[in-house]
C-alpha cells in the first residue's frame, strides 16, 4: 500500500514542479522581451530660446522723505492764530502760525517817526557843512545816528517777519502739537513737515558690485503695505566710502511718490538692476561640468542624444546664459543625463 501511495503522489509532485518552473521562467523571459522592445531612454528636455534677462541685486532699505523738518518759531511769544490742521498738505510760503506782534509793529512805527526826524536833521547839517566847518563834525555824528536808527528799524522789521511762521517748502504736515494761546520758543516743535513727493531709500550693495554701479540705474521696490504693486525708481547717489565692517557700499534710490503711497520709515524690499541683456538661456541643471569645461546633451533630428561643449556667459536664479555651443530651437536634455551617453536613443517625456 505504501508503494502504491508513492506512485500516486509522484505525478502530483511533477505537476507542481512544472508549475513553479513556469512561474519563475515566464516573467524573466517576458522582461527580456520587453527590454529588447524598449530601446529609447525617457528624458526631459528644454527648447533653447533667446530671452531677455535681468541681473539684479536684492537688498532691503528704509524709506525717508526728500526733505523733512521740525517746524519751530525763531521768536518766543504766544500764539495768536493757527492756520493749519493735522496732516494738511501745504505749499511753499503758506502761513502756518501767527504769534502776537503788536509790540513789534509799534516799535517799527516809533522808529520810523524818529528816523524821519533824524534824517531831516541830517539834511540840515549837510547844508550848513557847506559854509561852516563846525557843522561838519556834527554832520558825521548825525550821519552815524541815522545809520544806527536805520539798522534798528531793519532789525525790528526782521523780528516782526519772524512772528509769522511759513512753510519753507511743499509737503505734508504732521500732528499739531500746540494750540491757540500756547507760548512757544525756538525749541518748541509746532509740527513736522515732510516733502514726500520724492521718497529716498538707502540700501547696501556688496563691494564686489561697486564697478558696475552707476547713477541712474533702475531700482524696483516692494512694500508689504502694497503687495501687488511695484515701485520704480533710479539710483540717485552712491556713497564714496565702503563700510569696513560689512564690506558694502550704501546706495540711495529716489522714487517719485505723487500719490503719497510710500511713507518715511517704510521697510522696502529693493531689487537693483545691474544688467539687462538677450541671450540663449537653458536651465542650470542641464549643465554638466567637467574640470574647467561645461557640456550639455542635445537631442538631434534622429532622436539621439549628442554631447556638446558650451561656454557659460553668466548664471542667475537657476538659469544659465550660453554664448557659444548652442543654437536657438535646439532641445537640451534637463533630466535623465546620468542614464545616457552620446549617441543614445532618447524619448522626450513631459
Amino acid at each position: 500500500m505504501r508503494h502504491q501511495s508513492g506512485k500516486a503522489l509522484f505525478p502530483f509532485i511533477i505537476i507542481v514542479l512544472v508549475a513553479i518552473s513556469g512561474y519563475l521562467y515566464l516573467p524573466a523571459s517576458q522582461g527580456k522581451a520587453n527590454g529588447r522592445a524598449v530601446s529609447a531612454t525617457p528624458v526631459q528636455a528644454h527648447t533653447v530660446a533667446k530671452e531677455e534677462r535681468v541681473i539684479t541685486v536684492n537688498s532691503i532699505g528704509s524709506a525717508r522723505a526728500n526733505q523733512a523738518i521740525n517746524v519751530t518759531s525763531a521768536q518766543s511769544d504766544y500764539i495768536a492764530q493757527l492756520y493749519f490742521d493735522d496732516g494738511a498738505v501745504v505749499k511753499q510760503g503758506d502761513k502756518l502760525v501767527q504769534l502776537r506782534d503788536a509790540e513789534e509793529k509799534l516799535d517799527i512805527k516809533a522808529l520810523k517817526v524818529t528816523l524821519k526826524e533824524e534824517i531831516r536833521q541830517l539834511n540840515r547839517l549837510k547844508d550848513l557843512a557847506k559854509t561852516q566847518s563846525a557843522a561838519r563834525s556834527q554832520l558825521e555824528a548825525q550821519s552815524a545816528k541815522v545809520d544806527s536808527l536805520t539798522a534798528q528799524l531793519e532789525a525790528t522789521k526782521t523780528k516782526l517777519a519772524e512772528m509769522t511762521v511759513y512753510a519753507p517748502f511743499d509737503g505734508l504736515l504732521g500732528t499739531r502739537n500746540v494750540s491757540m494761546g500756547s507760548f512757544v520758543n525756538n525749541s518748541t516743535v509746532i509740527t513736522t513737515l515732510d516733502d514726500i513727493s520724492i521718497i529716498k531709500v538707502d540700501f547696501q550693495v556688496p563691494e564686489k558690485y561697486l564697478a558696475q554701479l552707476q547713477l541712474g540705474m533702475q531700482v524696483s521696490a516692494n512694500s508689504e503695505a502694497y503687495p501687488a504693486q511695484t515701485f520704480t525708481g533710479k539710483v540717485s547717489h552712491i556713497d564714496p566710502r565702503i563700510n569696513e565692517q560689512t564690506r558694502s557700499v550704501r546706495v540711495t534710490a529716489s522714487f517719485t511718490n505723487t500719490e503719497y503711497r510710500l511713507r518715511p520709515g517704510m521697510l522696502l524690499h529693493i531689487a537693483l538692476e545691474l544688467a539687462r541683456f538677450e541671450a540663449l538661456v537653458v536651465p542650470e541643471k542641464s549643465i554638466i561640468p567637467r574640470q574647467d569645461k561645461h557640456y550639455v546633451f542635445i537631442v538631434d533630428k534622429e532622436g539621439k542624444a549628442q554631447q556638446r561643449e558650451v561656454h557659460l556667459q553668466t548664471r542667475f536664479s537657476g538659469w544659465v546664459a550660453i554664448d557659444k555651443g548652442l543654437a536657438e530651437g535646439q532641445q537640451v536634455i534637463t533630466e535623465g543625463t546620468l542614464k545616457i551617453r552620446s549617441g543614445s536613443k532618447v524619448e522626450i517625456k513631459g
